[in-house]
């Protein structure tokens, strides 16, 4: 026994410090023979003499081990979590900048994402046993994701201007120590598992564990859409955004500085009067951390809030049915619409105020009729984009919030609305315009009718082709673009440089529209029969749902929308955020009496899977358009 006691360490020093002296300390460029006897005998002595001493307390640690956790679970913990570290010392290699650095925060993240990583393994287990994950369509839908994102990275990296493996790889110089580092936490993750089983019952029981195990599978499709909405990101926020490129006729360049830099810019359009003040503090207190590398801050505060959207949704939908399944198709199923993909990872407002407008629909489900909770909730969707103010009071009207009290709440928000945009102007000179300035506002109306035509396409009572064209244009944005990725218009801007690659989905210039061709006709055709059989559903049964009152408030955002944008605006796949969601929360109450129907389980969920499909395509058509811009800027 002694004697295998001393080969155990004597071996295991041994190996540990040739790893150690070859890997650190360039034994191989020692010249001297003694020299490199030393470096790498007296570690593996004192390695060696501590294992041996330690062996019995060793010996009864690892026997502890096997009697308090399970070691599968632990270990595929252990791979889970190395993968994302991973990929997460990949994606800030640069704000991490030293070894030290990196060691820090793998350790930190490895320890604690193994432990929380073991007791998540530990609950799929249970759950494919005889739970959630024991029914084969959320085990479908819950493979899909992380299909998807490996799919999605293999695409990306066939563009090399826009993504590469450098991305999201630990540097060839980090490696070791990363992998000797990861190790090591495994084995602190396991001290920390044996000797601190008491504390760890008492934190379980003070974060409510139950709670947030029953939204386990929320959590996990906004985690998988939060790192998919981050590969995105990496690939199509670029400094082309400023140069050669524009996209939908986003903005995400300039937001990219206006959010997330150190000395931030001018926003100067009145209709977002409070994104300084509410969204930059936000960005900045991430993008802080990162140095002159903040673009990566931006990207990931955008991702997480695309992922919260899915967490709301799942929410929302179990809250109206009690059914895990049926929330995780609808959370999905949001997650995968063509708006969701592109602008939760562009640097932008417009994921911002979709979260915001969940927001507010989820504390009216929940019955919240407090001022003190509501015009906050407000302010946020008026900060944002003022026009998306007139959501929530539409939403307040259907729920029966009384005339009275929602004048006052109009009110209330726009006086605090005004004192705030004021607040921000006085402490962001010359970068906020004010809403209430009729000189400031003036801009806007060049997206209702513009001189050179280029900003807006305004129906004309003498043109009665120009009303068709623009019901066409808005209907389309409406009801399908958002949820349905088209084959996009790839046009040639005016602004300089040329050529500049201007993706829409309508040309105002050439009057051309976005269109679906071929097998792109399947999942819009899959789309309009779901859309139309749950408005059928609701409309049917209006004077007796439970729901009829959110139903009627996410029908009237819709239909606001469509009003507004029969006037105001061009390419309106911009803003298609502030009415997909409204999509999915109608149909998700509208449906709610099949929410355990397994035949409708499984309908919806090839839905969401053709839809996950061509958004798939929509995505890798804008990479393949925008590459060899990207490839061209500076």
């Amino acid at each position: 026994m002694k004697f295998s006691r001393v080969l155990f360490s004597v071996l295991i020093g041994l190996l540990v410090s040739l790893f150690l002296a070859s890997t650190f300390f360039h034994l191989s460029d020692i010249p001297s023979l003694i020299d490199r006897f030393f470096l790498t005998f007296v570690p593996a002595a004192a390695i060696s003499l501590i294992l041996f001493e330690g062996f019995p307390s060793l010996s009864a640690w690892a026997n502890r081990i096997k009697t308090s956790i399970s070691i599968p679970h632990f270990l595929l913990s252990f791979l889970f979590t190395l993968i994302v570290t991973y990929g997460f010392v990949g994606f800030l290699q640069e704000p991490l900048r030293t070894p030290f650095n990196m060691a820090l925060f793998t350790v930190v993240f490895t320890v604690f994402g193994s432990a929380v990583g073991y007791l998540l393994v530990q609950h799929a287990a249970r759950s494919l046993r005889e739970g959630f994950l024991s029914k084969p369509i959320n085990l479908l839908l819950a493979l899909s994701l992380p299909v998807f994102l490996v799919a999605l990275t293999a695409s990306a990296l066939q563009f090399p201007s826009m993504f590469v493996w450098e991305y999201i790889r630990v540097p060839l110089a980090w490696t070791p120590l990363f992998l000797l580092t990861t190790f090591t936490s495994a084995i602190l993750s396991l001290f920390l598992f044996t000797h601190s089983f008491p504390l760890f019952d008492r934190l379980s029981s003070f974060f409510s564990l139950p709670s947030f195990l029953h939204n386990v599978p929320g959590l996990y499709a906004a985690g998988m859409f939060f790192l998919i909405e981050l590969i995105i990101a990496r690939t199509l926020n670029h400094p082309a955004l400023t140069y050669n490129t524009v996209l939908f006729e986003a903005d995400a360049g300039p937001w990219m500085e206006i959010l997330a830099s150190p000395q931030g810019g001018a926003i100067n359009r009145s209709v977002h009067p409070l994104s300084l003040l509410l969204l930059r503090p936000l960005i900045r207190l991430v993008s802080g951390v990162m140095g002159g590398h903040y673009a990566l801050g931006g990207m990931l505060v955008v991702s997480a809030v695309a992922g919260l959207c899915v967490f709301m949704t799942w929410l929302f939908a179990k809250r109206a049915t009690d059914s895990k399944t049926y929330a995780f198709l609808f959370a999905i199923l949001l997650g995968s619409t063509a708006t969701h993909l592109l602008f939760g990872s562009l640097t932008e407002n417009y994921i911002f105020g979709a979260a915001a407008s969940i927001l507010f629909l989820l504390l009216l489900q929940s019955g919240e009729k407090r001022f003190i909770v509501l015009v906050p909730a407000g302010l946020l969707l008026f900060g944002i984009t003022i026009t998306n103010i007139a959501q929530g009071v539409i939403a307040l009207f259907f729920n029966k919030f009384g005339f009275k009290r929602l004048v006052q709440y109009s009110i209330l928000v726009l006086a605090l609305g005004t004192l705030l945009t004021s607040a921000t102007s006085l402490l962001h000179p010359n970068k906020q315009t004010l809403f209430f300035v009729p000189g400031d506002i003036a801009f806007e109306f060049n997206f209702v009718r513009s001189s050179n035509g280029n900003l807006s396409d305004p129906m004309r009572l003498s043109e009665p082709e120009s009303i068709i064209r623009k019901f066409n244009i808005v209907s389309r944005s409406i009801l399908l673009y958002g949820m349905v990725g088209p084959q996009v218009v790839e046009a040639v801007s005016e602004k300089p440089p040329f050529p500049t690659i201007d993706l829409k989905t309508y040309d105002v210039r050439t009057k051309a529209i976005a269109s679906y061709k071929g097998l792109a006709n399947l999942p819009l055709a899959m789309w309009l029969i779901f859309l139309s059989s749950g408005f059928l559903l609701f409309v049917k049964q209006v004077r007796t749902f439970k729901h009829t009152p959110l139903a009627l408030a996410l029908l009237g955002v819709i239909a606001f929308n469509f009003l507004l944008h029969l006037l105001y605006g061009t390419e309106l796949f911009l803003y298609t955020s502030y009415w997909v969601y409204a999509f999915m929360l109608f149909l998700a109450l509208a449906f709610s009496d099949l929410a355990n129907k397994k035949w409708f389980q499984w309908g919806s969920a090839l839905i969401v899977l053709a839809l996950m499909i061509n958004n798939f395509g929509f995505l890798v058509s804008i990479l393949h358009a925008l590459s060899p811009f990207y490839a061209a800027a500076p």
